[in-house]
């Protein structure tokens, strides 16, 4: 048998691409390094954000309001699977995590960003998988669509964030709620 022919695999171009362009991940952080891993993608210069949200503290003769994670051991970079192993070697996260639906998760993380930046009390919840989906037609949150939660005489509106089964919920006026489905 000659081995003077050309394989095909010889022939083909190797495709880097996938490779070095910089996608969104999830990163499941070692316990209370949110901050840390937050600080070394600034040092490197990659895109990230850690959803935060005002929590106060009291103290003996002051009250303390500091930034806490929405979603504690979670956070969110923007890099390229060559980059995965530097992450890695950060020493801050525990697991990089593969997202299969890059615009639903950029969507999701918008939707939060706004409800935060909203000045509406926001706070964790448990994910739902149940209940009824509605879109809301007013205010700040206008377009915004997620699950209908009452209780204790309010209404709130579930916003989640699938990729990581995790929810924040919004204070809402029921009248600014549309049905969907």
């Amino acid at each position: 048998m000659s081995n003077t022919g050309t394989s095909a695999l010889a022939l083909e171009p190797l495709n880097f691409s996938l490779a070095t362009e910089r996608r969104w991940w999830v990163l499941h952080t070692r316990p209370r390094c949110e901050k840390k891993m937050d600080a070394w993608f600034d040092s490197k210069g990659l895109d990230h954000y850690l959803p935060t949200r005002p929590k106060k503290r009291s103290y003996p003769g002051k009250t303390v309001t500091f930034q806490h994670p929405l979603f504690p051991c979670y956070t969110f970079g923007s890099f390229s699977l060559f980059d995965r192993n530097a992450v890695y070697g950060s020493g801050h996260a525990a697991a990089v995590l593969e997202v299969v639906d890059q615009a639903l998760l950029i969507r999701e993380l918008h939707q939060v960003r706004l409800a935060l930046e909203s000045g509406l009390e926001t706070k964790n919840c448990p994910y739902l998988t149940v209940g009824k989906r509605a879109r809301v037609t007013n205010g700040k949150l206008r377009g915004f669509e997620g699950i209908v939660l009452r209780g204790n005489h309010k209404t709130r509106i579930i916003l989640s964030v699938e990729m990581l089964q995790r929810s924040v919920s919004v204070e809402i006026d029921p009248a600014w709620l549309e049905p969907l489905g």
